[in-house]
């Protein structure tokens, strides 16, 4: 009988480490990393003096890009399954931790939306909600990228509509939030043609600006443009998110552990394929005037100021497909200041550092001698 409980002993301290090593890497490492960060605070010495302050406290936005959910050609069914577990784990825990008013997601949830059928699509809708449910009290906006409908000379009419429908998209789009301005761009409408769905974008773009323009007009005079009629509102500078970055030549410049790999920094980026073009850019700058701007697409975190000195974020893709070491930001918005702070999730070779590492502890424990964990097998001469 002790032969057999002991035997059973080493059994279920095998099976408890296993548990143990598989609970800390798919559940609890999320939280141990996340912890490390927090809401940036807003620095009173960085505050637009032109703007007057508002009462209202502080809007707290979680902003995160290119997702990625595999599709039914590219993906492999294990890589899929992993990657979709490791985004939603990490969501959900930043959901927990930092219970943000507002997430915004820059594009490309999908990996195979500019192709994909309907069916398809109404899958990765469904697979993505749940990933990424939230509460009524975490408000979610999304934008679309590339890879949801495809790069502007493959767009077709049916998948961009069926986009727009599910998301409430727009090519150009005005938000409020808290005396907070968001302008959302479809950065494919772009491109400088007379398409329709360009020549869409453009016409809503110069409405948008004229509504701002009309509300700065009312901030600085005290009383409404005639031409304006009752549109206005508390002016601030608006935050533009969109998914291509503006105009830059590279990434050069661009630092960080999730910035591009050193091989890639000098690679010239094409204009409407890694970036807005230069036109687009500026055109877009001079009538939108932004405080600061976000986007993604490149997979590859870059902080850059343009010459009018508009600081831009490119997120990182919140995917380990793309990214070993994925991050999304944190940021803290008043109408006339703003804070952003970049949080990591775990890094996908520390986790597959601690399985190895974890397993090779537990295959020692079992072929060490039995002694090391209190069983003693009898001696020849006792079982004769």
């Amino acid at each position: 009988m002790a032969v057999i409980f002991m035997h059973k002993r080493a059994i279920w301290i095998v099976l408890a480490a296993i548990l143990s090593l598989f609970v800390y890497n798919e559940f609890l490492v999320y939280y141990i990393v996340l912890l490390q960060c927090h809401w940036p605070q807003l620095d009173d010495g960085r505050a637009d003096l032109d703007i007057t302050p508002t009462s209202r406290l502080p809007l707290k936005a979680m902003i995160m890009s290119d997702t990625h959910l595999l599709g039914s050609r590219e993906g492999h069914w294990f890589d899929r399954l992993r990657r979709e577990w490791q985004m939603e784990r990490s969501f959900q825990t930043a959901l927990t931790l930092f219970n943000p008013e507002v997430i915004f997601v820059l594009g490309d949830l999908f990996d195979e939306g500019k192709w994909c059928s309907d069916r398809e699509f109404k899958y990765y809708v469904k697979r993505f909600s749940k990933m990424f449910r939230h509460s009524s009290h975490n408000d979610m906006h999304i934008l679309v990228g590339n890879h949801d409908i495809g790069f502007h000379s493959m767009i077709e009419d049916d998948k961009l509509k069926r986009f727009y429908r599910t998301y409430s998209v727009e090519s150009a789009k005005m938000v409020r939030l808290k005396d907070n301005i968001f302008v959302s761009l479809n950065s494919m409408a772009f491109e400088g043609d007379r398409c329709d769905m360009c020549q869409e974008a453009m016409q809503s773009l110069n409405i948008i600006a004229g509504t701002l323009d009309c509300a700065k007009f009312y901030f600085q005079h005290g009383n409404e443009d005639p031409s304006c009629g009752d549109t206005t509102f508390p002016y601030t500078r608006p935050i533009l998110l969109q998914h291509f970055p503006m105009y830059r030549t590279s990434d050069s410049n661009c630092t960080g552990i999730d910035s591009a790999p050193p091989d890639m920094k000098n690679d010239p980026f094409m204009p409407k394929w890694d970036c807005l073009s230069k036109e687009a850019s500026e055109k877009i700058l001079r009538q939108i005037k932004p405080r600061m701007i976000f986007a993604g697409h490149t997979h590859n975190f870059c902080y850059h100021e343009h010459v009018d000195h508009t600081p831009e974020w490119t997120l990182a893709s919140f995917s380990w497909r793309y990214k070993s070491t994925p991050s999304f930001l944190l940021v803290t918005i008043s109408n006339n200041n703003q804070a952003v702070k970049k949080c990591y999730l775990p890094s996908e070779v520390t986790v597959v550092y601690t399985y190895v590492i974890g397993a090779i502890i537990i295959i020692a424990w079992i072929v060490l001698p039995k002694k090391f964990y209190g069983y003693r097998p009898p001696s020849v001469e006792k079982s004769r």
